[in-house]
């Protein structure tokens, strides 16, 4: 969009809602940097140059379009048509996840950290089940009103994944471990993860077994394990 920077309106990562959302944006952005690196290596200096320079512009429309200075967090989506916007405030997990996830923005970048606190303080389920929804009155299969809605394997993960990148010691991953604990904590005895979690009484809910749910495991799992090498903790052999 030559107004804005930003990728044209598209559905959201749930599928339910059509705009720019922070998300889709960090992603076109991770996209196009990952393709200028790619060019790169391969000796053609003009094609990353153009992929680094709408890299930025994107990255540039994200904090003028979809940043909230006031409240010091991402919004979910924007809509633009003409003079028409509307803005969806709402807090989304993904939307916080994908900061770091493309590495939009530094891991220790205050905007990063403030979402964060925010995803705590608003999110993060208050029951004894504890976990992570997608975002603000999560209506999907949501079983009370007295939670922000059920927690999702996905979104929890995402989160332990934030303390993966910005850890600088051993003790920093321990809320890492506490949500891999969490997570298996809520599979079925075959191993099966579901997509959401009963904010009461901890039953699986919705899809299961949910690929996706599996697949982010497996990735924290192993980035996990790749930052205890980092770190100097243990070696670590992963399968090429």
């Amino acid at each position: 969009d030559e107004s804005t920077g930003l990728p044209k309106p598209s559905y959201d990562l749930w599928e339910e809602k059509y705009g720019v959302s922070t998300f889709t944006a960090a992603s076109v952005y991770g996209g196009l940097i990952g393709a200028s690196r790619f060019a790169g290596l391969l000796g053609k200096d003009r094609g990353e140059l153009l992929y680094q320079t709408f890299a930025e512009k994107i990255k540039k429309g994200i904090l003028d379009y979809l940043y909230d200075e006031k409240d010091g967090y991402f919004y979910k989506l924007l809509y633009k048509k003409g003079k028409e916007e509307r803005i969806d405030k709402t807090l989304d997990v993904s939307s916080i996840y994908s900061l770091y996830a493309f590495d939009l923005l530094d891991i220790s970048d205050e905007k990063i950290e403030k979402s964060i606190k925010l995803a705590h303080d608003k999110l993060q389920i208050k029951t004894q089940i504890g976990g992570f929804p997608r975002y603000e009155d999560d209506y999907y299969y949501r079983v009370s009103k007295e939670t922000p809605g059920n927690p999702w394997i996905i979104t929890t993960l995402w989160i332990a994944q934030y303390y993966i990148k910005k850890a600088k010691q051993e003790k920093d991953l321990n809320p890492v471990v506490d949500w891999l604990h969490w997570a298996c904590s809520h599979a079925l005895p075959s191993g099966i993860l579901s997509e959401q979690i009963n904010p009461l009484n901890g039953e699986q809910l919705s899809a299961s077994p949910l690929v996706w749910s599996h697949a982010e495991f497996v990735v924290t799992v192993l980035l996990y394990l790749e930052k205890l090498e980092k770190l100097g903790i243990c070696k670590v052999s992963l399968p090429d």
